[in-house]
């Protein structure tokens, strides 16, 4: 998730654990632990721009590096805290650290995004598709009580923060399964055999969902709105591309192993951008849930097989985008 909401959790869970008189030197701990895995985002290469994708929510984010970026957190504050001649239980920040480490690594799991959790164990990166990888709805009240845990130094405020946090995301697997009924009814009705079936929450809310199902080589992306019935909304559809069918691609090649590199990060989720040509895009992943236009891919060029393949995104969209979105979120209709 974004690195506010990291900072706030990192924070919370680390004043929970210790006692009253270590609560602000634990949340600085926390406040560390809890942003320090994004770091990662400074991992790049210059001559392969898949690395920074891969290398994003990787070992920094996995349960065994957890208790190390925790207790390296709590070792700067204490040394810190010996500096300025206070007294501070060591112990009671190494716990902070820890737990707050760990708060990031489960925080990005709840997302859509996902995050190799399990490293070296797995490559596989785990996502719950609870949430949106930025939601002011569940970011924001979360900022009120944990300054109030601060100010006054009581675990109260933050238990309190704990808890809207779990209750926000009840409410998300909640809307999750009732978009997954959804979707899996409606391919029934079609008649079609869906292979995978996936759902996820669209930008920055838990109401309108986006939801993908494969059938006959071909990816159904349907946007539903899930209040007190869930809608359909809006549809698209788009070939999947594997990358074994792309026979024009030189076999083992520097672009090859790109694209398999690239749909192993989409997890399989492949298709050709319908506005430009020679990008093969994560369909997962789009402005408007109803669209196939993904929000990032890659640039496959056949006549350059020993170079690496270019990482394109399409963050940049017009304001209708997010009318219509607002639309769908507010009224339940696409306009």
């Amino acid at each position: 998730m974004d690195n506010l909401t990291h900072g706030l959790l990192g924070i919370a869970v680390a004043v929970c654990v210790v006692p009253r008189e270590s609560i602000r030197p634990a949340a600085v701990v926390g406040f560390l632990a809890g942003e320090f895995p994004d770091l990662d985002v400074f991992l790049r290469s210059a001559s392969d721009p898949l690395f920074a994708l891969e290398m994003h929510r990787h070992f920094s984010h996995s349960l065994l590096m957890a208790p190390m970026i925790g207790a390296a957190m709590a070792w700067l504050v204490i040394h810190w805290q010996r500096w300025r001649k206070r007294a501070c239980n060591g112990k009671d920040l190494l716990v902070a650290g820890v737990m707050a480490a760990l708060s990031h690594g489960l925080c990005d799991v709840w997302t859509s995004y996902g995050t190799r959790w399990y490293w070296p164990f797995a490559d596989t990166r785990v996502a719950w598709d609870l949430i949106s990888v930025i939601d002011p709805l569940f970011t924001l009240p979360l900022l009120l009580p944990v300054c109030l845990a601060i100010k006054r130094r009581t675990r109260t405020w933050a238990v309190g923060a704990l808890l809207w946090a779990m209750f926000y995301l009840c409410c998300s697997v909640l809307q999750q399964v009732r978009v997954l009924i959804a979707l899996n009814d409606t391919a029934v009705e079609r008649g079609h055999e869906a292979r995978r079936l996936t759902v996820k929450p669209s930008f920055g809310n838990i109401i309108v969902w986006r939801a993908l199902y494969e059938y006959e080589g071909e990816a159904h992306v349907l946007c539903f709105r899930a209040m007190s019935e869930v809608k359909l909304l809006g549809e698209s559809r788009a070939v999947l591309v594997k990358p074994m069918d792309l026979s024009e691609i030189t076999p083992d090649s520097v672009l090859a192993r790109d694209i398999d590199r690239f749909a192993h990060f989409s997890d399989g989720w492949l298709g050709w951008h319908p506005q430009q040509p020679g990008i093969l895009g994560d369909l997962r992943y789009a402005m408007r849930p109803d669209a196939v236009s993904p929000l990032w891919g890659i640039v496959v060029d056949a006549s350059m097989p020993d170079a690496h393949a270019s990482f394109a995104t399409f963050r940049r969209t017009r304001g209708e985008s997010w009318q219509v979105l607002w639309r769908m979120i507010r009224m339940g209709t696409v306009p």
